[in-house]
């Protein structure tokens, strides 16, 4: 069985050379080669061995007074992320699992609750810091020990295993597939985080996050004493998972800038933003403290929140969320179940249906070219500041509860009537994000009546990082492939038992405690190639020709693989490695490829 390997783009354009080097920013799906080509397209990506069986999920639960349904239906339904992970299908081909089952996980959770610091508002009892970004917030939580799970759940919803008591539970739930009743973690994950309601109504759900995981130190580090250490492990697949039926409102707090401050966020004319809070201040979009959040316009004074770059950086992927795994971002998985069209609008693209981030947020970064339209349960809008002609103290709902009906001659405007979610813009921007950089990110929406396919998209993205990464564009190849139109002569199609190879180096850094001589050797597709800046012996790993569609015959190394994933069928192009020529245990790699794209003027 060949196994596969995860890894991250860098694109770029250079004059054609005869070695492959650095390269800046560019793009994939430009036009294929014409003859003489002029101008290249690089790629290149880190690689390290593939053998992850951990995951590490952060669920951050939205615990304001609409949220008790949505929780409600995330509890009934954790069991299909659980038995997908735990116990994979299995391919009747092979009669194998059909991707590596996770062995350990790691589940924490933390509120929406930051407070609204200078201000006092109802609902937000700790005005401080609220939950602050702490796992297990029943147990660590300043704001919710005011309004504890069980004085506001209805009966039945908490499990009997739950108790009053707030150190019942660790400040996260450990998973052992040896060890650990599937049954038994499904309700100690309700008990943990059915939070129920009574938080902050002015939710900040990606500082929440990343109060979590950037600013505290989750990482499993001896002699770390931080109050989430221990969450993340450096060779799990993280996955920050955000459940929510609002904007996020994460307010620029300058006590937690960041060092150097690189988007200006708390520099003049923006800076500090926690008189947004203050309901008696006139400097923002709207008098209701609610509507602030939705009426201003992106980067304008009137906007409060962080720079989504602090979360997600494109350009610089050491920074936010992608900081937990260094030289790896693709093992930071972003989802949401989130305020959006129950019917996304969807693009097709190599016979795959995903979600078309374009016409879900427009085009326009102000936000008003947002998706507009009429669903079967009635108006939805993702377009920022787009009041609600029929409802004075709202917007446009994003999505409206999935199943009920929508009189236009009385309209309904709270959630006790219809409920509704508001357009959840900023986090959906985080995912797209996420979704166009390393095909790790995904939104479904919170007014479905059944989140079940919400978290089985989930878990595709984890078993993405658990049996191989795939690539977002094909590769070039030699001999070309057949594309229909303008075909080059002596093309080969899919199905072809023509055997194709790709422009590409592969170069492997071993550890210290491994030798060349021993793993750099004809049988496992390689040879030597001298030393790294560090000292460490370096292997070069031999290309092996595949047919599309199929797999090498013989010889040792990586190859273009372009067949069909089980555990992911939408992927079609990936770099994978001959049984036994994988990258070794605690090596790295470096595959570096040039990509056609001009012709001479």
């Amino acid at each position: 069985m060949s196994q596969r390997v995860g890894f991250r783009f860098w694109v770029g354009s250079v004059m054609a050379v005869g070695v492959l080097g650095a390269l800046t920013a560019g793009c994939l799906d430009r036009p294929v080669s014409a003859p003489e080509p002029k101008l290249q397209s690089g790629v290149r990506l880190p690689v390290v061995n593939n053998a992850v069986d951990s995951v590490d999920i952060l669920f951050e639960i939205d615990n304001s007074n609409s949220m008790r349904d949505n929780q409600a239906q995330l509890a009934r339904q954790f069991d299909v992320l659980i038995s997908q992970l735990v116990s994979p299908p299995v391919d009747p081909a092979t009669m194998r699992p059909r991707y590596t089952p996770v062995r350990s996980m790691h589940v924490g959770v933390i509120s929406s609750d930051l407070g609204t610091p200078g201000s006092t508002v109802p609902s937000c009892v700790n005005s401080d810091s609220g939950d602050d970004g702490l796992l297990n917030p029943v147990r660590n939580g300043l704001a919710i020990r005011m309004h504890q799970p069980w004085t506001t759940a209805p009966a039945g919803i908490r499990p009997a295993r739950c108790t009053m008591n707030l150190n019942q539970y660790p400040n996260f739930l450990t998973f052992d597939a040896q060890m650990t009743d599937a049954a038994a973690f499904r309700e100690d994950f309700v008990c943990n985080a059915f939070l129920s309601t009574g938080g902050c109504g002015l939710e900040q759900q990606l500082e929440s996050a990343y109060r979590a995981l950037v600013v505290r130190n989750p990482r499993a580090q001896a002699g770390n004493t931080d109050p989430n250490a221990g969450f993340v492990r450096n060779d799990s697949v993280l996955a920050i998972v955000l459940v929510s039926d609002e904007e996020d409102g994460s307010v620029r707090d300058c006590r937690y800038q960041e060092q150097g401050d690189p988007d200006g966020d708390c520099r003049a004319p923006r800076g500090d933003a926690l008189g947004v809070f203050d309901s008696s201040s006139g400097d923002w979009a709207s008098n209701d403290l609610n509507l602030r959040f939705y009426m201003y316009e992106p980067g304008t004074r009137q906007d409060p929140t962080w720079n989504l770059n602090r979360y997600i950086d494109p350009m610089r992927p050491t920074r936010g969320f992608l900081s937990l795994k260094p030289g790896r971002p693709n093992l930071v998985i972003f989802a949401g179940i989130l305020g959006v069209p129950i019917n996304l609008p969807s693009t097709t693209s190599g016979g795959t249906t995903q979600i078309d981030w374009g016409t879900l947020l427009g085009a326009n970064p102000n936000g008003s070219e947002g998706f507009t339209g009429m669903s079967t349960e009635g108006p939805v809008s993702m377009r920022q500041r787009n009041m609600d002609p029929a409802c004075a103290m709202r917007v446009v709902p994003a999505c409206r509860r999935e199943g009920t009906s929508y009189d236009p001659s009385r309209p309904a405007c709270d959630t006790t009537s219809q409920y509704f979610a508001w357009p959840s813009r900023r986090i959906v921007e985080v995912a797209r994000r996420f979704a166009v950089g390393y095909q790790n990110g995904t939104v479904s929406s919170i007014c479905r009546s059944d989140y079940s396919t919400a978290l089985q998209q989930i878990v595709e993205r984890i078993q993405n990082q658990l049996s191989g990464r795939c690539l977002p564009r094909p590769l070039q190849t030699t001999p070309p492939i057949c594309t229909g139109m303008g075909t080059p002569a002596g093309c080969v199609s899919m199905g072809s038992t023509t055997p194709v190879r790709v422009n590409c180096v592969v170069r492997e850094t071993l550890p210290s405690n491994l030798r060349a001589a021993d793993r750099c050797t004809p049988a496992r597709g390689r040879r030597p190639a001298g030393r790294d800046a560090n000292g460490n012996e370096q292997c070069l790993v031999e290309q092996v020709p595949a047919p599309l569609g199929g797999r090498p015959t013989a010889g040792a190394g990586f190859y273009y693989d372009t067949t069909v994933d089980p555990s992911a069928p939408s992927c079609l192009q990936r770099i994978s490695f001959t049984e036994g020529a994988s990258i070794d245990n605690g090596a790295s790699a470096l595959i570096e490829c040039v990509q056609n794209v001009g012709s001479s003027p």
